[in-house]
């Protein structure tokens, strides 16, 4: 009978294991070709310590020429890993110039790694593509133990919003679940979101910064990943994309001909579809398996536990100091579970907002946190935020971005603080702003209403009036902006941040424009597809010629409006187009990092079109959606020929309160 049992657990694991692999191939696919890519990145995350790594080819993974130490500073380590790199470039020249007899030991050595029947050609581009890998294990180690605080709360979000719950295992590749991690690029939390994709679906601003609080931040993450699979049809896309950018995967996908992963990751030659982009679904793999087996690969695995946590959300503003004293809690510990609160707060400068959801141990409490916060007099209970006199420079703050976050325009700020546009700041600086007045403020308003008007004009010039659909999308463009990684970074140090996965964008694609499909480029015959938003007056400005000039060339009469998503041809008279591409991109940066200082994007629903109806009406008047982020949402749609029974995705907003 014991012997039967043992035979039917082991029966029991063989079927639950058999059923998982079935469901984790069709989600996650791990094609044989990009096997030994994944056994890369298994050993750098499990064999190889932050202290070590690989010398290796960047394009052939299973080409591991050295495991080497690297125990000095960062400039005798570079130094160091130059010197092993160059080493191995003029073995793979010689070896590249036919060499094959006579060989020194390292020649034969070299020449093992490759095999006896490769190609010169291959060599020579061996030369060129030899790359240091820092390990990983002990970040990793790290990783998974702290990842037992959030991986319930994790799971349990994917799980609700039905998505794979493969996807939980996703920090650690990107911030080896190191809440504080913030990269080079500005990317933060455990899911390394950039503050303009993290706009989309959380508050950032200068008192909260939802991307550092692990809860808000996997809720915003499973969005993104969701809005990126609803895109690409594909989770190994949809990941890449989140590391990438949604209009790049959907450019290989277009180019290639393919959804395939493999083929993707191989013979896409985006401009800067580099090592982290390419490697960043395998590395995701590998994360996979070593979460799944933790054991397999470490010992004495100490797992944090979750909190159970007391959550209320404040009815008034408070001054940190008075929530930690009648909740008789050190600010020091209100702030480890409060993360998405910055420095402001508590430094006091500023209160913590009304509607803040608070987050308490259970542990600490004497009672429920709502029963001991009405204990607080109501002489502690303010109506409002503190008035903004400063702004102190987070990392990744702008001029420009902190104008529009107070309301102010960017040379107002400038004036303010004795500083012309090109000034550089740093963080921790104290930006003044500017001092506000009945009448000043009157005048800001008028400015940002005129400026709204010009940004967010919709495709028509000013003396075209003949086109309703243009006029509704400009009435609504209008009264929506104005209502109220595997690492590339060879020889990155450890501060506060454990970066493991650095995002990696095509140069076509600015970062704040990663959950954006729109291709913003010109293709090779020197035309570009027309977005919302965007005017003739537009692109005659951003080429530096006239709007007669264009008119003349794409054979369009005088106040006649440019088509969405119509291709027109440019002139690159005055400027290249690499030029134009730049500034086509930082008009959509304002455009859109404007709307979502002041609207984010809460959830998503399915709406048919029926007979009869507009999509632009239907946008102004029962979504009130902006119609180039109706776009975003619907790419393969042709708006100006929808038929009825269609199906858009329709993202559903709500106000920012950036008090």
């Amino acid at each position: 009978m014991l012997q039967m049992k043992r035979w039917c657990l082991l029966l029991f694991v063989i079927v639950s294991q058999l059923y998982f692999s079935i469901v984790y191939s069709e989600d996650f696919p791990k094609p044989d070709i990009l096997q030994p890519d994944v056994d890369f990145w298994l050993k750098v995350y499990t064999q190889v310590d932050t202290r070590s790594g690989y010398i290796h080819d960047s394009n052939d993974l299973s080409v591991v020429y050295e495991k080497i130490n690297i125990k000095g500073g960062p400039r005798a380590n570079k130094r160091h890993i130059k010197q092993i790199k160059s080493k191995y470039a003029s073995i793979l020249k010689s070896l590249a110039s036919g060499k094959r007899a006579n060989l020194s030991k390292d020649e034969r050595y070299v020449l093992s790694l490759w095999g006896e029947t490769i190609d010169n050609k291959t060599l020579l581009n061996a030369s060129k593509a030899i790359r240091f890998q820092r390990g990983q294990s002990d970040r990793f180690f790290r990783g998974l133990e702290r990842s037992g605080e959030w991986r319930p709360y994790i799971e349990k979000t994917f799980t609700d919003m039905s998505l794979p719950v493969e996807l939980s295992v996703l920090p650690h590749v990107e911030s080896s679940f190191n809440p504080r991690a913030y990269s080079h690029v500005g990317a933060a939390g455990i899911w390394q979101f950039i503050r303009s994709t993290g706009r989309r679906y959380m508050r950032i601003d200068h008192v909260i910064d939802e991307r550092m609080d692990p809860f808000a931040s996997t809720v915003a993450a499973a969005k993104l990943l969701r809005h990126n699979y609803q895109l690409t049809q594909s989770w190994p896309l949809a990941l890449t994309a989140y590391n990438h950018g949604v209009a790049s995967m959907r450019r290989a996908i277009d180019k290639l001909g393919t959804r395939d992963i493999a083929v993707i990751a191989r013979r896409y030659k985006g401009r800067s579809f580099g090592f982290a982009s390419r490697n960043f679904y395998v590395a995701f793999l590998a994360a996979l398996e070593v979460d799944r087996n933790p054991n397999k690969y470490f010992s004495d695995i100490n797992f944090a536990q979750a909190v159970d946590y007391d959550t209320v959300q404040l009815v008034a503003y408070y001054f940190a100091k008075d929530i930690s004293k009648y909740l008789n809690i050190s600010k020091s510990k209100l702030k480890q579970h409060n993360r998405a609160l910055l420095d402001s707060v508590w430094s006091d400068t500023k209160r913590i907002p009304k509607d803040y959801v608070l987050r308490v141990p259970k542990a600490f409490l004497s009672d429920t946190v709502s029963t001991l916060l009405a204990n607080v007099p109501k002489t502690l209970r303010y109506d409002e935020q503190t008035p903004d006199e400063f702004h102190y420079v987070q990392r990744g703050d702008t001029i420009s971005e902190i104008a529009d976050e107070y309301g102010y325009k960017v040379k107002e700020v400038l004036a303010a603080n004795n500083m012309n546009k090109g000034h550089y700041i740093r963080i921790g600086q104290k930006i003044r702003l500017p001092v506000k007045g009945s009448s000043n403020n009157q005048q800001i308003a008028l400015n940002k209403q005129s400026d709204s008007k010009v940004a967010v004009v919709a495709n028509r010039d000013v003396t075209d009036n003949s086109s309703v659909q243009k006029q509704v999308e400009y009435d609504l463009e209008n009264n929506s902006n104005t209502k109220s990684s595997p690492a590339e970074n060879e020889l990155n140090t450890e501060l506060d941040v454990s970066v493991v996965a650095e995002q990696e964008v095509d140069d076509k694609q600015a970062p704040f424009l990663l959950s954006d499909p729109t291709d913003y480029t010109v293709d090779d015959k020197g035309t570009i597809k027309v977005q919302a938003s965007e005017t003739l007056g537009h692109y005659a400005e951003w080429l530096d010629i006239r709007a007669s000039r264009l008119r003349k060339i794409n054979n369009m009469r005088f106040g006649e409006p440019v088509v969405i998503g119509k291709r027109i041809k440019l002139e690159f008279s005055e400027i290249n187009q690499a030029e134009f591409e730049k500034r086509r991109i930082e008009f959509q940066k304002d455009l859109q990092g404007n709307f979502f200082s002041k609207y984010r994007i809460d959830s998503t629903s399915q709406y048919k079109i029926k007979r009869g109806e507009s999509v632009w009406v239907l946008a102004l008047r029962k979504f009130k959606v902006p119609m180039w982020l109706l776009r975003q949402h619907n790419p393969d749609i042709n708006f100006n020929l929808i038929r009825p029974g269609v199906l858009l995705t329709i993202p559903t907003l709500v106000e920012v309160n950036n008090a």
